[in-house]
């Protein structure tokens, strides 16, 4: 019995049965450390949350039911997840449109054709349309060009245009929506940050260079954070826009920010790390993994989860 005991220990040592130690815990799920990567996490509550990715040439959509996560598809790769409630959510994907009315059933349909070249690589919204952003690369994989597709169960899908009173030609790529009061924002590096009203696109004065991700409390406080451990806060009420740049506190690339309020926000990067924003100082959390986190997403400041690499679900302890 006493030998018994000795090699539970053990295993218990070697093969941890509960998540790791930090201010995160690790949330058991159908792909933990596998070669999954999780790109994307929405939720309508803390007991209603989806996580999409891929796995080698699948795709992947989990829920969370507030027990525990379950596969709800395996369709092709999927590249965001968006809802407007709990009984209407999409996904979207290059090859791929996916909705459900939150009755763990998915209904898929081909996404509209696309050049060889053209990648969706997030969704958000905008009503109760899907929007998806992706670059199109030339034949030698090196330029890029952005896109923007709307999707609406009645109309389909359709590409958004980009007049060239805002830019002669889409260059850069699309690299995140936000979406707040029914008005989409995309930041699209060298174009800068846009804004759709649902009928047309135009120019917002906000530099966004380098920058990967954007989320706001509301168009008076939204940050963004990007290469190198850029993070931006810019007031666009103002005009001109009102433009803070942090003193950097990392140099490694951030991936998503999320928060609850302008003294509650979380930014999330290669290698686990996790920064938060009290309001007045930007610090780093102890995730306890080393997987790069792709994304962040919570219904409350005291009930926030990330995302990314080996199949990683990472879900903030309660204080």
């Amino acid at each position: 019995m006493k030998k018994l005991v000795q090699i539970f220990i053990l295993l218990h040592i070697v093969f941890p049965i509960a998540g790791y130690c930090g201010d995160w815990e690790l949330m058991d799920n159908p792909f933990s450390n596998t070669d999954a990567v999780f790109t994307s996490i929405w939720g309508s509550s803390s007991n209603d949350v989806y996580v999409v990715g891929e796995y080698w040439t699948q795709g992947i959509i989990l829920h969370f039911n507030g027990k525990q996560w379950t596969i709800q598809g395996v369709p092709k790769k999927i590249a965001g997840v968006w809802g407007s409630s709990k009984h209407n959510i999409y996904v979207g994907g290059t090859d791929i449109i996916g909705q459900s009315r939150g009755l763990d059933y998915w209904f898929f349909r081909p996404q509209m054709d696309l050049s060889t070249y053209c990648f969706v690589t997030l969704v958000g919204g905008i009503r109760n349309n899907m929007l998806m952003i992706g670059n199109c690369y030339d034949k030698g994989l090196s330029a890029r060009a952005g896109f923007i597709i709307r999707y609406s169960r009645i109309w389909g899908a359709r590409m958004i245009d980009v007049p060239n009173e805002v830019h002669s030609g889409f260059n850069g790529a699309v690299k995140d929506v936000w979406t707040y009061n029914n008005i989409a924002y995309f930041v699209a590096e060298e174009l800068g940050m846009l804004k759709y009203n649902g009928i047309s696109i135009s120019s917002v004065p906000v530099d966004t260079k380098g920058i990967n991700a954007l989320w706001g409390s509301d168009i008076g406080n939204i940050f963004l954070v990007g290469r190198t451990g850029k993070i931006v806060r810019c007031n666009i009420k103002a005009t001109p826009p009102i433009i803070i740049t942090y003193n950097p506190i990392t140099d490694i690339d951030l991936f998503d920010v999320w928060g609850s309020s302008p003294n509650d926000v979380y930014a999330v990067g290669w290698y686990g790390m996790i920064f938060h924003f009290d309001g007045n100082t930007w610090s780093q959390m102890d995730s306890g993994v080393g997987s790069d986190l792709l994304g962040v997403w919570g219904k409350s400041g005291g009930d926030v989860f990330a995302v990314g690499y080996q199949g990683t679900i990472l879900r903030k302890k309660a204080p």
